[in-house]
């Protein structure tokens, strides 16, 4: 250990890799941005300064030689003009000067002509806009009123403005300089005798540390300053330098408990390798039984996997005859401007359903919503789908009210669900639209809890809700009376039958659904969209209110504007 001792004791750092130099360095840059800063700003204050100092002394000026040039114009002297021009040229900012009378007749001018230095040249669009001065020379006639008689042209040179301008930028700048490097100076001895001559005595005394034995370290006289960072430095140096001989002596003692300990384990790993020797036997006959069990799970989960794919074929098969029952909205033709129809099941199929038709001048949409979701909703809309064609095909039922109270009886009847003792108890809540193109009155008859929103121009979002009540259950009761709207339809409006699973959406903080007034709110909003706009940003809107809530229900929308 001694050769790294001396060879620690001997290193220099060099003078630009020192803390001197660099303290000097920031100092430095630090004083000479802040000057520039400073300058910078004295610079644009003493240069506006110094342009509206120009411009009040010029204004002063010329209001102390008004009257000798009015006179002068009044009395067509030139050579009292010519003595005023030569007076205004003792300033040495003045390079032309103009006295003219009230017909544009000059009577004096004078211009100073000489070759201003480069520097005052590049500089003189600073004060371009403070160089020309133009003075209405009016005399008092009898009666008390003036006249025009003249006037007084005064141009500045901008090079002389400039060179005194930048005389003065050039003093400052020196100044300025000089007062940086005295700071900088100034700072550096300082943080030198502070902070710098003690980190190097400290540094040496370190240096003479003993690796063998740190605990016999003498840290260095450090009187000034016990009561700050440096000392407090060289006090933890030597309580770690004492914690550091605490340990070696430990590591000592531990050593010779360790060489104790190792004979014992020697011995017990002798003993040990015996008995896990035969644990490895049993454990050889034990992974051959998990082997075999694992072979038998595989082939259980291939058998899984293979009913799963064919569940969801099934599934997908399924959505196709399900979709493939749903109408085209194009059946309405021109009775409509625009209409459009967002059908998404929870799973691959699901208890939304909804039919339009067009009879003639009559036209029909229906929206249901059937028991649950996925297959037992699907099936409830396949004999939904059988009692409505009965009722529009056979039976002829053309009025909104007796369509749904068929509906409730048919549904009732064919599930078998009249009878008490049925264990089915599944139904529906529906809505119907009719309305004739060539009267424009629509009508609106629903049971349950899907609602009519219509957006009529210039007006507020409407709500009609549905009659209270439902189709087809068997424990629960059909509507008493079902209520049936007329409305006129009025040109631009738009109207939209949704089921509960757009509006029943859990979301936000703290989580709480989504509600159909904020949904009507929103509709309200993007009413200048097209249909399929306003369904798409909508779906939208859901996702983002649901955030990481999953859906809850199959979703239905139907938005149509009538022509």
């Amino acid at each position: 250990m001694k050769p790294t001792k001396s060879l620690l004791g001997k290193r220099q750092v060099a003078f630009r890799s020192g803390l001197t130099f660099k303290q000097a360095g920031v100092t430095l840059m630090a004083a000479l941005l802040l000057g520039l800063l400073v300058g910078a700003l004295q610079l644009f204050v003493d240069w506006r300064a110094m342009r509206d100092e120009t411009a009040g002394n010029m204004r002063r000026l010329l209001v102390l030689v008004e009257g000798s040039a009015a006179e002068a114009a009044y009395q067509l002297n030139p050579e009292l003009g010519r003595q005023l021009v030569q007076g205004l040229f003792v300033f040495d900012a003045i390079r032309d000067a103009r006295l003219s009378d009230d017909f544009g007749k000059i009577l004096a001018q004078q211009h100073r002509s000489g070759d201003p230095a480069v520097g005052a040249k590049r500089w003189a669009w600073l004060f371009e806009g403070v160089t020309r001065y133009r003075l209405p020379l009016y005399y008092p006639v009898p009666g008390g009123s003036t006249t025009r008689v003249g006037e007084l042209r005064v141009e500045l040179s901008p090079e002389v403005l400039s060179e005194r301008f930048l005389r003065r930028i050039t003093r400052e700048a020196i100044f300025g300089l000089a007062r940086s490097l005295f700071i900088s100076a100034l700072v550096v001895a300082i943080f030198y005798f502070m902070i710098t001559r003690p980190l190097l005595r400290l540094a040496r005394a370190i240096s003479e540390v003993d690796p063998e034995r740190p605990g016999r370290w003498v840290p260095p006289d450090l009187r000034t300053h016990a009561h700050d960072e440096l000392g407090l430095l060289s006090e933890h140096l030597r309580v770690l330098l004492q914690s550091s001989q605490r340990g070696l002596d430990q590591r000592d003692v531990a050593q010779r408990e360790l060489t104790a300990l190792n004979q014992q384990l020697e011995q017990r790993v002798s003993t040990r390798t015996a008995e896990l020797e035969r644990a490895l036997g049993d454990l050889a006959r034990q992974n051959i039984e998990v082997e075999r069990a694992f072979s038998e799970l595989d082939r259980t989960h291939q058998r899984l996997t293979q009913a799963n794919h064919q569940l969801l074929e099934s599934h997908r098969y399924a959505r196709r005859i399900q979709r493939s029952m749903l109408p085209a909205p194009a059946v309405l033709g021109d009775a409509v401007r625009e209409i459009h129809v967002h059908w998404e099941p929870l799973h691959e199929v699901g208890g939304d359903w909804y039919w339009i038709e067009r009879c003639g001048d009559r036209c029909l949409i229906l929206l249901a919503d059937c028991t649950g979701h996925g297959v037992p909703g699907a099936f409830i809309t396949l004999v939904v789908a059988a009692a409505l064609e009965r009722l529009l095909r056979d039976d002829c039922l053309a009025e909104p009210v007796a369509i749904l109270k068929a509906l409730d009886r048919d549904v009732r009847r064919r599930l078998r669900q009249q009878d008490p003792s049925s264990e089915s108890d599944d139904g529906l809540d529906a809505a119907i639209l009719l309305w004739d193109v060539g009267t424009r009155r629509l009508r609106f008859a629903s049971a349950g809890g899907i609602p009519l929103l219509m957006l009529e121009p210039g007006e507020p979002v409407g709500v009609i809700r549905g009659s209270r009540g439902h189709l087809g259950y068997q424990s629960l009761s059909a509507p008493d009376r079902i209520v049936e709207h007329e409305i006129q339809i009025r040109p631009g409006a738009t109207y939209y039958l949704m089921t509960d699973g757009i509006t029943d959406q859990m979301g936000g903080v703290p989580p709480r659904l989504l509600g159909r007034r904020r949904v009507a709110e929103w509709l309200e909003s993007h009413a200048e969209l097209s249909l399929e706009a306003q369904a798409s940003a909508l779906c939208q809107m859901l996702a983002d209110y649901r955030g990481p809530e999953s859906r809850r229900d199959d979703m239905t929308l139907i938005g149509v504007r009538p022509r």
